[in-house]
């Protein structure tokens, strides 16, 4: 590839109000997603979640990488629950606009990033699902909507392994649901843990698809960061 390559971002929908009272309706993502990617040799290129799915394909037809961007919950609907009462949930047609694109991305080569949420969705688009509500851990993955920070362990022999290292690194949390283990998505599986939480999955094959349940564009001063994107970036110079 001679040009520089276009990484897609998924949006999260914004309503806020005017002065008298009225109404405004964003499509939105945080900067912090667009800045990491552009340092990485990235350009960003907002998909907007109103965008019906027979116009998803031009998008993924104008783009080199995929990343999902953190956001509130997934109805549980998505992956067959009832809401037992602690979830904040985007509205049900983000949630279709968002799966409906990761299934398309997953029908070609594109190389795809999830995080927080992202990494979530990843696993309810191939049928997996969800733990709703991390009660007991939440001390130390989501105070106050504040990072936590703390260590998890990468899984040798995998591309997280390749691109990071394998062993302990360390992570920032601000999530208060998981991924569920004992019900991972198709060719999933578990390559970081905190504990029992699963802070990163991947997916069987050569194509670039990963989940990670932290923040890596929120750490400015860990290698990680720079490292992770550099290697999306990369695969989706190939793409």
């Amino acid at each position: 590839m001679n040009r520089t390559p276009r990484i897609g971002f998924t949006t999260l929908r914004q309503v806020i109000l005017g002065l008298k009272g009225e109404e405004y309706v964003r499509y939105i993502y945080p900067n912090n997603y667009a800045a990491a990617v552009y340092q990485a040799g990235g350009l960003p290129v907002a998909i907007p979640a109103f965008v019906e799915e027979q116009y998803l394909d031009d998008y993924l037809d104008m783009v080199d990488g995929l990343l999902l961007i953190g956001g509130p919950d997934i109805p549980p609907s998505f992956y067959g629950e009832k809401d037992q009462g602690k979830v904040h949930p985007m509205p049900e047609d983000v949630a279709v606009n968002h799966l409906t694109l990761i299934k398309k991305a997953f029908s070609r080569t594109i190389p795809v990033l999830g995080v927080c949420l992202g990494a979530q969705e990843l696993n309810v688009a191939a049928g997996g699902g969800l733990l709703q509500d991390l009660e007991e851990f939440v001390f130390y993955h989501r105070t106050g909507g504040r990072d936590q920070y703390h260590k998890g362990v990468i899984a040798p022999g995998s591309r997280l392994a390749e691109i990071l290292g394998a062993g302990e690194v360390l992570l920032n949390s601000c999530h208060h649901q998981a991924i569920d283990p004992a019900r991972l998505g198709r060719d999933a599986r578990v390559t970081v843990r905190c504990g029992e939480v699963v802070e990163g999955i991947e997916f069987a094959g050569d194509v670039f698809r990963i989940g990670v349940q932290w923040h890596p564009e929120r750490i400015l001063d860990e290698p990680h960061r720079r490292k992770l994107f550099s290697a999306f970036i990369s695969e989706a110079r190939k793409n």
